[in-house]
């Protein structure tokens, strides 16, 4: 995810397309102009949906002593004689925070180009969570952008765009768990087991803590599965003790999106894989088909199995995926 907002800005000024942005207002560009806080909105489409308060607390303190040295980007007056922010709503907030009235701002009108500029700076930024950046990915398709733009505007492979974008049609609790900012790596794989086994993950989900979501707990509820150890079939609930004969490759629907490769999203359905740990000093092999007594452990082989230990998940450092 790391291509710079300046790339974007580069191309549009070689373009000529930021001409009219600069183009005389009344405005120094430098400063802005002064508008009432009152007169400003939040962007209903805007990407973020939480802000952290204890940052926006730190902000506000520093616009107090110093003012807002970054003027925030608005369109023109709607007929509700607001402007809509374009950019910068974390420095309107705090500017509110330390008492201000009035805000420097540059207006512009919200183009194409500069709202791409607005989407691809929001989802670039680390303290998004999943399901923020999920739905600025949709909006940049609803906005006609196509996967392949999208992954090159930021920076990503279009599997990864493919993942965020196939959230909306996850099911509730999942979606549940973006919110919360669950890997999406994480919830592709759960998304995945949900068509599989929905009865399982629900059980899954219910004894996981939303912390404890992550590749390596849903890796052990995949082998779990793939192996009949508490799988549910649909259409026989009442053999829950019986292990269930399921295909190695879950069904897909049609319309699902799938992403182009996703060669580390299916540990245990292609080669065998290993996954190698430390553990203090020493170094071993996550058990994947084996489960722990906790969802918060799990299974480490040592020492090429003459020693095995469950090892809270909170004291294991990952390194590598290896062939087995």
């Amino acid at each position: 995810m790391a291509r710079s907002l300046t790339d974007t800005l580069d191309r549009l000024a070689a373009s000529g397309k930021l001409d009219k942005f600069s183009s005389d207002r009344g405005l120094n560009e430098g400063s802005g102009q002064q508008i009432d806080l009152s007169s400003i909105e939040a962007d209903p489409d805007q990407p973020r949906r939480v802000f952290d308060e204890d940052k926006l607390h730190s902000l506000s303190e520093s616009i107090a002593a110093q003012g807002v040295l970054q003027p925030i980007t608005v369109q023109p007056q709607n007929a509700d004689g607001k402007h809509l922010i374009i950019m910068g709503e974390r420095r309107w907030r705090a500017a509110q925070l330390a008492g201000l009235t009035r805000i420097p701002a540059i207006v512009r009108e919200a183009t194409a180009e500069l709202r791409s500029i607005q989407l691809t700076e929001n989802v670039q930024r680390a303290d998004l969570t999943t399901m923020e950046i999920a739905q600025a990915v949709n909006q940049m398709r609803k906005e006609g952008k196509k996967r392949p733009e999208i992954a090159k505007a930021m920076g990503w492979s279009e599997s990864a765009v493919s993942r965020y974008a196939g959230i909306a049609k996850m099911p509730d609790e999942l979606q549940a768990l973006a919110r919360s900012n669950a890997p999406i790596l994480a919830l592709s794989d759960l998304n995945s087991l949900w068509k599989k086994d929905e009865r399982t993950v629900r059980e899954f989900l219910a004894g996981t803590s939303k912390a404890d979501i992550s590749r390596v707990t849903v890796a052990a509820l995949r082998s779990a599965i793939e192996k009949g150890q508490g799988a549910h079939s649909t259409d026989a609930c009442d053999q829950r003790d019986q292990p269930v004969s399921r295909p190695t490759t879950p069904s897909r629907s049609s319309n699902e999106i799938v992403p182009d490769s996703e060669p580390a999203a299916t540990l245990s359905q292609t080669s065998p894989v290993a996954i190698l740990c430390r553990h203090g000093g020493d170094i071993g092999r996550i058990l994947t088909d084996r489960m722990a007594s906790s969802n918060k452990a799990l299974l480490v082989s040592f020492d090429d199995g003459a020693r095995i230990e469950e090892i809270a998940l909170s004291e294991i450092n990952l390194l590598e995926v290896i062939d087995a």
